[in-house]
């Protein structure tokens, strides 16, 4: 909660320092698991131009990644490190350390030598609330409508060049 808050927070905070009317963030609730099925705020005025655009899209990934990654890594010392097979009941409760070249280098930063590539890694709960940071925020950056990676290219590049390259990640 506190990566999803603080994401749309920076969405917020500078929205308003661009004097674009904003509401706070709304959470949208699960009655289960992970407490939200994530949050948004609603400009209730357009952007001034389009650097104010590009700021306000860009600063809400990064300001969930203030927070994302501390929390992988201070979670990551926490986890355990499971070499060979894995047994079967614990199949979907870890990842590979070398399934991604940024939870690899991250892992090797936590935890030291000890990490080989191909080891299965049983996430603490704070390094699993950090990965699937990074994942969110990783799809959220996709150049694809409303999304912020959206908001970014249409920022960057205009309404029709910022469609069509939104319409290329959909087809790719």
């Amino acid at each position: 909660m506190l990566i999803l808050g603080a994401h749309e927070l920076g969405h917020y905070f500078t929205a308003r320092r661009h004097r674009i009317r904003v509401t706070p963030p709304y959470f949208i609730p699960v009655p289960f698991g992970l407490g939200t099925f994530g949050a948004f705020i609603k400009l209730k005025s357009l952007a001034p131009d389009r650097r104010a655009s590009f700021d306000v899209a860009v600063t809400g990934p990064l300001a969930g990644l203030v927070f994302a990654i501390p929390a992988l890594i201070i979670g990551l010392r926490y986890s355990h490190l499971i070499a060979g097979d894995v047994p079967p009941d614990m199949l979907h409760t870890g990842v590979q350390v070398g399934s991604s070249l940024l939870l690899a280098i991250l892992t090797k930063v936590a935890l030291g030598a000890t990490v080989i590539e191909g080891q299965q890694l049983i996430l603490h709960p704070l390094a699993f609330a950090g990965w699937l940071g990074l994942v969110v925020t990783a799809l959220n950056l996709m150049p694809i409508g409303q999304l912020d990676g959206g908001h970014m290219a249409h920022a960057m590049f205009g309404p029709r060049r910022g469609h069509a390259i939104g319409v290329g990640a959909l087809i790719t």
